[in-house]
């Protein structure tokens, strides 16, 4: 069993999927044994104004540095953001980074430009050709790793979350020739990639990224894997997180990071 357990992916009610308090989160956390979590609350760039995610954000860091002072004795708590869809106003985007207080950045793609949003789709339509929609999605999702202002690259395999309830599968081999491209762009400039744990508690029941898509990132040269639940709830905090670490260490990981002032932490795979 780990004593290190870290999650890098936790909601609270300031991003507009979370339901619970800092505080609540916290407390949920330390009942649980979990020895630290990052706040990173989403940030959508493309609904930006619309949704106030600069109050949000705001909120998010308050509520984060006021339960670093309240569960200090009990529980890491370090403040993040989850950074979605950035290239919609990529220079907004910075802007917004540079404004926070963050410790940790979170990369995301959850729409792509041609298709929408991968959870809103409609992947029974029999016109929907599958192998498109994905090549999309990675060809515009390698675009917001160049693009690079961000610590750690959140769920790769986001787009597999919604197709399996509708029985289609995707042959993602297809693609590897920009999967490649995005871990060789990772490693270049120092970046993380997540390890997500949010699938084994939807119908695709598994983590994201794949073992082999973590071993290929490894062999590009990759070391710095991120671990995070994508809790929305107190329900959820923390969830698989043992099982992600012994994942890891099949893979041939000997670390896992977790991020302070946007400097890597590494801690061993004991």
């Amino acid at each position: 069993m780990y004593i290190n357990l870290f999650d890098s992916h936790v909601h609270s009610d300031n991003s507009p999927e979370g339901r619970d308090l800092v505080t609540a989160l916290c407390s949920a956390a330390v009942d649980k044994g979990i020895s630290g979590i990052c706040i990173t609350d989403a940030c959508d760039m493309e609904e930006f104004e619309e949704q106030k995610y600069g109050k949000r954000l705001m909120y998010s860091c308050f509520a984060a540095h006021k339960a670093q002072d309240i569960f200090s004795q009990q529980l890491i708590v370090t403040n993040g953001v989850e950074m979605c869809q950035p290239l919609a106003d990529p220079d907004r985007a910075v802007q917004v980074i540079g404004e926070n207080r963050f410790d940790f950045v979170l990369g995301s793609l959850h729409k792509t430009r041609k298709y929408g949003d991968m959870m809103m789709l409609n992947y029974a339509h029999p016109a929907l050709d599958l192998q498109d929609v994905f090549r999309s999605y990675y060809e515009e999702l390698l675009k917001v790793v160049q693009w690079g202002h961000f610590d750690s690259l959140a769920h790769l395999g986001y787009p597999l979350r919604y197709l399996k309830p509708y029985n289609r599968t995707v042959d993602l081999a297809q693609i590897d020739d920009v999967f490649a491209e995005i871990m060789k762009s990772l490693v270049a400039q120092g970046k993380a990639l997540e390890l997500n744990t949010g699938g084994l508690r939807m119908e695709i029941e598994a983590f994201t990224p794949s073992n082999k898509y973590l071993q290929m990132y490894k062999d590009y040269g990759g070391e710095m894997i991120t671990i995070g639940s994508d809790a929305e709830c107190c329900n959820d905090i923390g969830c698989d997180i043992q099982a992600g670490l012994e994942l890891l260490k099949s893979v041939g990981f000997k670390y896992f990071t977790v991020y302070k002032n946007r400097q890597p932490v590494m801690l061993r795979l004991l």
